[in-house]
Formats: C-alpha cells, sequence, structure tokens
C-alpha cells in the first residue's frame, strides 16, 4: 500500500468461490478419512515390528521403529487438520471462558515467548471448544513463523468478541493477502506449510457464526482477528 496503512484480506466470497470451497472441503473430510484407514493399517504392522524387534533385539532397529512413530504422527495430525477444515468435527457451540484457554496455550513449549493480555474471566464466546483451540493455534502458529514477538490479546469491539493475534514480522504484499486463507495456499517453498491454518481459523469461526479478519501494516507486520457474537 503506497500511502503505509494497512491493507486487510478475507472480503465476502464470490458465490462460485464459496462453492468451489465446499467442494474442496469435501474432498479433504473423503481423503482423511481414506488416508486414516491406510494409517491405522500401518500403525498396526508397526505394532508387530515392535514386538517382532522385542524379541530378538538387533541394532539400530529401535531407532527405525522411533522414526516410522515420529512419521506416522506428523501424518495423522495432519489427517486430523484436514477432518477439522472440513468442519466434520465441529459439534454444538457451548459458552467458552476466553481467559482460561488463552493462559493454556500460552504455556504450550511452542509458544515460548508470546505476550499474552488476558480477557476479563467473565468473557466467553459460543463455539465448539477443541475448535477454537485450534484456531487459535493456528494463528498462532503462523504468528511465530515470522520469529518476532507475537501478541494475543481479547475483549470486545463494537459488540463483538474479538480474538487477536498480531506479530512485527514484514506484513504480506498485498497479492498475497488477498490469497491469504485460500484453502491449500502456501507462500512456502519448503514444504512446510499445507495451507491449511488460516483455512481452518475461518472454518471454526464461521462455524461460531463469526469470521477471520486479516491486516497487514506494510513493515510492521499482521494481524489475525477471530471475531465472533457477543454472549
Amino acid at each position: 500500500m503506497e500511502d503505509g496503512s494497512p491493507s486487510r484480506g478475507m472480503a465476502a466470497k464470490p458465490a462460485a468461490c464459496t462453492t468451489e470451497a465446499a467442494t474442496v472441503e469435501k474432498f479433504a473430510a473423503r481423503v482423511a478419512h481414506d488416508f486414516n484407514n491406510l494409517l491405522t493399517g500401518v500403525l498396526g504392522h508397526l505394532e508387530l515390528v515392535e514386538l517382532r524387534a522385542a524379541q530378538n533385539p538387533q541394532d539400530g532397529v529401535d531407532s527405525l521403529i522411533a522414526g516410522a512413530r515420529q512419521a506416522s504422527g506428523r501424518a495423522a495430525e495432519l489427517a486430523r487438520r484436514l477432518v477439522l477444515f472440513s468442519g466434520h468435527t465441529l459439534h454444538e457451540r457451548e459458552p467458552i471462558p476466553l481467559a482460561p484457554l488463552l493462559q493454556e496455550l500460552a504455556i504450550r513449549p511452542d509458544c515460548k515467548g508470546l505476550d499474552l493480555k488476558l480477557p476479563d474471566e467473565t468473557l466467553c464466546v459460543a463455539a465448539d471448544t477443541c475448535g477454537l483451540r485450534q484456531a487459535v493455534l493456528e494463528l498462532l502458529a503462523n504468528a511465530f513463523e515470522t520469529g518476532t514477538t507475537v501478541h494475543l490479546t481479547a475483549g470486545v469491539e463494537s459488540g463483538r468478541v474479538v480474538v487477536t493475534v498480531r506479530d512485527e514480522g514484514a506484513g504480506m504484499t498485498p497479492e498475497i493477502l488477498a490469497r491469504a486463507g485460500e484453502p491449500l495456499f502456501t507462500t512456502r517453498s519448503n514444504g512446510a506449510g499445507r495451507g491449511l491454518g488460516l483455512a481452518i481459523a475461518r472454518r471454526v469461526a464461521e462455524h461460531a457464526g463469526g469470521t477471520l479478519d486479516l491486516a497487514s501494516d506494510p513493515q510492521k507486520g499482521c494481524t489475525a482477528r477471530l471475531i465472533f457474537p457477543i454472549m
């Protein structure tokens, strides 16, 4: 933006885009289901290998098994995120006190150094608990990728409950910001990104009757806001 003002993303999508997104979500759910079935077979055979290895110890086998377990764990996590993105595991909305949930996230090892400002203890949103936790985690993971200080706050703005995650990185170009949140869109070239994080956060927010708003301030970082109806 030439005037240095923040640019925004996640605008309302045309009907064609909405239909396409629904198709992608259904496809993700089917892939995750089939993938989980295959993974169950892999883990079952891995258990048999562990039993055989315990009966006939061989040098190096334990480390190979541990590596296979670790890879299987990552695969299971990817399948879980795909299912969440599809919305098939989002349940009935229930009142969730935000302060305890945000405190729980702040003490995670992968959130070390988080600048947390807790909301009033009575502030709640009506959402799926597991979904909301994962949505905030996805936003935090993206923010921590910048290697800068990450800020997490929650409060009431204009009659809505807003959970805000802000980093101090380089921000996104208007072109990237316009596509941020598209399923499977990622700017990471090392294969680490899956293009699911923002899409999951948006899916969870919409399930709760809210939305995800993104803003990028040139050279000052990105701000992601989960916006929910006030209870």
